[in-house]
């Protein structure tokens, strides 16, 4: 892992993402990237009172707030920092930015500032959508600490390339951390044959990491997902975004419990490769 890149809209979610990203980039001797986007509308025919904004003006404020951010992580945690400050929508901007820097992880914070963040909050979903890589979302309670259990959970009716799993090896690897590999089924005694090809693959495809597989039965997917990691230690919770597929199914909806646990465990997202 060299590069980290970490989203940030000047919020305290914000500055708990930067306070997460910057203890693993020191464990892992990365180098860290903060960007900031923010998006000036149009206005369209005359708006009685409204009073254009400079764009150099706020390109600058927003520099100059950025920078605060770097001095901080360089000062507090002794890693190199970097910054961007871009024009634009969010994730068009976070993506951008991504292809320049080449990170192995993009880190941001759960909530932020409000509606006009444009990047947190409201948008997370849609970030995780659109954002292509590997990317770790930090709730506003979650606080970094060794990483010795992650929850993987398994869509089996997928199928689990080796090569998507790429950052989560290496983070298992770094840590020396336990995976468990988590499956939902709706009957104990019963696994579809696609599922049961899928564990297979799965067993294959975790097999260089310390795994083991978990089987909780519950109609609900999502309340079998959370009664596992309310039962069993998990420091990361990590799933592969597929269209249509069982992250759709949980996080596709408002207000999931799944996503009330987030609030204490980091997610980690995965994509197709």
């Amino acid at each position: 892992m060299k590069n980290i890149l970490v989203a940030v809209d000047f919020s305290e979610s914000s500055r708990k993402a930067m306070d997460y990203a910057a203890a693993l980039a020191k464990s892992f001797n990365a180098n860290i990237v903060l960007l900031h986007a923010f998006y000036i509308p149009v206005p369209v025919g005359d708006v009685p009172g409204y009073i254009p904004l400079s764009f150099a003006e706020v390109q600058e404020e927003n520099e100059a707030l950025l920078q605060r951010e770097i001095e901080y992580m360089a000062g507090k945690y002794e890693v190199r920092t970097d910054g961007y400050v871009r024009n634009g929508f969010a994730t068009a901007v976070i993506n951008d930015v991504a292809a320049e820097v080449n990170p192995s992880l993009v880190v941001m914070g759960m909530k932020g500032a409000g509606k006009s963040s444009g990047i947190f909050g409201s948008t997370v979903i849609s970030a995780i959508r659109k954002v292509k890589l590997p990317l770790l979302v930090i709730p506003a309670d979650a606080e970094f600490s060794f990483i010795k259990h992650i929850s993987f959970a398994a869509d089996f009716k997928e199928n689990l390339g080796v090569e998507r799993l790429g950052i989560l090896e290496e983070i298992a690897g770094h840590f020396n951390a336990d995976v468990q590999v988590l499956h939902v089924q709706k009957n104990e005694a019963f696994m579809a044959a696609g599922e049961a090809a899928g564990k297979v693959g799965a067993d294959v495809a975790f097999s260089r990491m310390k795994h083991s597989f978990h089987t909780m039965v519950d109609e609900d997917v999502e309340r079998g997902i959370t009664d596992f990691i309310s039962t069993n230690a998990t420091d990361l919770l990590v799933m592969v975004a597929h269209h249509h597929n069982l992250f759709e199914r949980l996080f596709g909806k408002e207000h999931t419990r799944l996503i009330a646990y987030t609030t204490r465990v980091p997610l980690l997202v995965l994509h197709d490769a």
